[in-house]
C-alpha cells in the first residue's frame, strides 16, 4: 500500500481539508471510546483547532493515487525534541503502512531539524498502539498521568533520533 501513497507538508492553510482531517481523527479514534479513560481529546477536536494547530506545528499528510487525504500526523517542536501526535489514517485503509509512513516522514523531518529524540504519549490500555510504535523504534520512557487520576493512564515512549557521536 505505501507504493501508492504520497506523504507531504503543505505549508499553505489553503492547500489543507481541515474538514478531512476532522473527519479522518475522528473516526480513526472512535475504537478507543469503550476503551480509554479518561476519554481521548480527539473526540473534541474541530476545524479552529487543526487551524490553530497548522500555524504551531508541522502536519503530515498521506494522500491516495488519486490524491485524497487519507491520513495525518503533527509534530510539535518542544526544544530538543519533538512531539507526535493525532497520528491517525482513515479506517477504511489501516494496516496497509499508511502510518508507518507518516511516521517515518514525520521522524525523518524532526532529524533533519537537529532533534534528539521524537516523543509520543499513548494510553495504557491500546495496546496495539503500543506494539505499532515499539515496531517503529519507540521504547517506553515514563508514565504519566491525566488529572483526576491515581493511575497511570498513558506511557511517554521516546525514539532517537541521531545515533551518538562516537569519538
Amino acid at each position: 500500500m505505501t507504493s501508492s501513497i504520497e506523504i507531504t507538508s503543505p505549508r499553505d492553510p489553503a492547500l489543507v481539508p481541515f474538514d478531512r482531517l476532522v473527519e479522518i481523527l475522528l473516526a480513526a479514534f472512535a475504537f478507543q471510546d469503550d476503551i480509554v479513560d479518561p476519554p481521548s481529546s480527539a473526540k473534541s477536536v474541530n476545524i479552529a483547532e487543526l487551524q490553530w494547530r497548522f500555524a504551531r506545528d508541522t502536519l503530515f499528510l498521506a494522500h491516495d493515487s488519486a490524491g485524497r487525504v487519507i491520513g495525518q500526523v503533527w509534530v510539535e517542536d518542544v526544544g530538543k525534541d519533538a512531539y507526535l501526535y493525532k497520528l491517525s489514517v482513515d479506517p477504511s485503509i489501516q494496516g496497509g503502512g499508511i502510518g508507518k509512513a507518516l511516521v517515518e516522514a514525520a521522524c525523518a523531518h524532526a532529524e533533519s531539524a537537529g532533534k534528539e529524540n521524537m516523543r509520543l504519549h499513548v494510553r495504557v490500555e491500546l495496546t496495539g498502539n503500543i506494539a505499532f510504535f515499539k515496531s517503529r523504534g519507540f521504547e517506553i520512557a515514563g508514565e504519566g498521568v491525566h488529572d483526576g487520576y491515581d493511575r497511570t493512564t498513558f506511557w511517554k515512549m521516546a525514539r532517537p533520533l541521531r545515533l551518538a557521536k562516537t569519538a
